[in-house]
């Protein structure tokens, strides 16, 4: 097992970030680059919650992440999880019915 004082931390949930992911702040299909190496089960629940139009437009940063309510709860959620397991999120129910283009 990996030390978790050589692992960073995920800039959402704060846990060691064991299993990293890189999240584009805009999603590539809309010509974004820059990216935030989050875990993989924030990575997951962002892409539950927010359509990549949504990503594009309002929230393309980490603080705009957090500061949504519905992802920030699940985000406190997440970081009380044990970080060596997988956390899944159901997708929110406007993102079931339209994809993830939205």
């Amino acid at each position: 097992m990996l030390s978790t004082e050589s692992v960073a931390t995920c800039p959402l949930c704060k846990r060691p970030n064991l299993r990293p992911s890189d999240h584009h702040l805009i999603p590539r299909s809309r010509g974004g680059k820059e990216t935030a190496n989050v875990c993989e089960d924030c990575h997951e629940a962002i892409h539950e919650t927010f359509s990549n139009k949504e990503l594009e437009r309002d929230y393309n940063t980490v603080e705009a992440l957090l500061a949504h309510p519905t992802l920030a709860k699940t985000i406190a959620f997440i970081a009380k999880q044990d970080p060596s397991r997988r956390t899944h999120t159901a997708r929110a129910k406007h993102q079931r019915r339209r994809g993830r283009n939205g």
